[in-house]
């Protein structure tokens, strides 16, 4: 009798890892990591909702990102220089931040999908994107 309580405590244990193990899966790939359960260098946008602003010199970190409809993206700022979070959209429909020195700046994204770029025009080159889907 004491045989099989060991056997059957020993195959719950066997049984418990394994369930726990085969829960560590691999990236999907929808949050910036390629189809093969890596991270990371992917080619799609990270799913957040924060950058941040001047860290590391004059880049938007991470520079794309990627939200559902209407989500709100707030960017903050790293460092003391003056940047500013201005949208491409030509039909400005989004709100840009104005020249901050510091402090964070938040605005909802559009309910409609598709892909919404923006630079911070104190610095060439400084810019990014919201993928919206």
């Amino acid at each position: 009798m004491k045989g099989s309580y060991v056997r059957r405590s020993a195959h719950w244990m066997i049984m418990s890892l394994f369930l726990a193990v085969a829960g560590c899966g691999g990236d999907t790939g929808t949050n910036g990591g390629d189809d093969n359960g890596g991270g990371g260098g992917g080619t799609n946008p990270v799913v957040t909702t924060d950058v941040m602003v001047g860290s590391g010199g004059n880049v938007f970190t991470p520079p794309d990102i990627q939200v559902s409809p209407g989500a709100t993206v707030t960017w903050t700022w790293a460092n003391s220089v003056t940047h500013n979070v201005t949208f491409t959209d030509t039909d400005n429909t989004i709100d840009d931040s104005g020249d901050q020195a510091g402090g964070m700046y938040s605005t909802a994204m559009p309910t409609t999908a598709g892909t919404y770029t923006y630079q911070c025009t104190n610095h060439a080159g400084m810019d990014g994107s919201v993928l919206v889907q």
